[in-house]
């Protein structure tokens, strides 16, 4: 189906967390822990996050800043886990999420199994979203928040949001994702996410969308992309589609009406060449007025 059709029969609006319900870069809230590392340690962790899009290489980029990177080394990136590249020595580094329970950082630094540093950062809304929410519930859509992302982080956005617990899922995999949205699926879901590892629930998925954020992991499965950094995209395009449909049925109706008026008066021998010249760019008038006036009241029910 159409994306306009498939948009009405959504009920279930999910999200991903880092990009999408937050703001493109997180925060590093402990900066002085790259003030730790020595020269060599932040090589290897600027050759770790250089061109790497996701929102914490983005964010530790930014705070290392300019530098050499190790050349000839291709970093591995394991979708849903993190980085990791052995350089010219043989020695094995990674960025990723710590074992579970073992750190309260969101990321740690590792060098040959041995952990460096560990780096935390703080997530920031994107403008509008707790009223996004809001209206989505208010037209009977549900809302849930699938994130790979550890549970405290993921709890914290969930609660400024009025997420209840049955609402959010935290340290989801790829795979989990994708799981979660074919249990949950009636035809009805439609999946909002930025990155890689959201690409198995968007196929699982009615429909999907992204906002644009300097990556494009998704840019061939997405129905469609948001700009800017407010989260009302979703509720608006909702109601796009809704006034789509009202303007098709209008149009239906008069182009139903029309053609059978035209042909009673042609077959009673009241519709000359003529009349007929004169009515068909009318009609066309007609319907671009319909549309166009259809459109224009966005004030009515949706």
């Amino acid at each position: 189906l159409a994306l306009w059709k498939r948009l009405l029969r959504v009920r279930h609006a999910v999200f991903d967390k880092t990009g999408t319900l937050t703001l493109e870069n997180p925060v590093i809230e402990n900066p002085e822990a790259l003030k730790t590392l020595n020269a060599p340690t932040q090589q290897a962790l600027r050759t770790l996050v250089t061109g790497n899009l996701h929102p914490v290489s983005r964010s530790l980029f930014d705070a290392l800043g300019p530098g050499e990177i190790a050349q000839g080394h291709e970093v591995r990136e394991l979708i849903g886990q993190g980085l990791a590249f052995t350089d010219q020595n043989g020695v094995e580094w990674s960025l990723g999420r710590p074992k579970t329970g073992s750190s309260s950082a969101d990321a740690v630094l590792i060098r040959d199994g041995t952990e460096l540093a560990g780096f935390r950062f703080r997530d920031e809304l994107r403008d509008e979203s707790v009223e996004e929410i809001r209206t989505l519930q208010d037209r009977r859509i549900t809302v849930h928040i699938l994130s790979g992302d550890r549970e405290s982080k993921v709890a914290h956005i969930a609660s400024q949001l009025g997420l209840s617990k049955d609402h959010w899922q935290a340290s989801l995999t790829p795979e989990q994702k994708a799981e979660w949205v074919r249990q949950n699926d009636s035809d009805d879901t439609l999946y909002i996410g930025d990155g890689a590892n959201d690409s198995l629930a968007f196929d699982a998925a009615l429909c999907a969308g992204s906002p644009v954020t300097g990556r494009s992991f998704l840019e061939q499965k997405a129905d469609f992309f948001c700009l800017g950094h407010s989260l009302r995209f979703v509720s608006g395009l909702i109601d796009i589609a809704a006034i789509h449909r009202r303007a098709t049925r209008r149009v239906f109706a008069f182009s139903v009406t029309y053609n059978i008026a035209t042909i009673i008066a042609g077959l009673m021998g009241h519709l000359s060449p003529l009349a007929a010249a004169i009515l068909m760019p009318l009609s066309s008038l007609a319907t671009l007025s319909i549309v166009a006036l259809t459109f224009g009241r966005k004030s009515e029910p949706l």
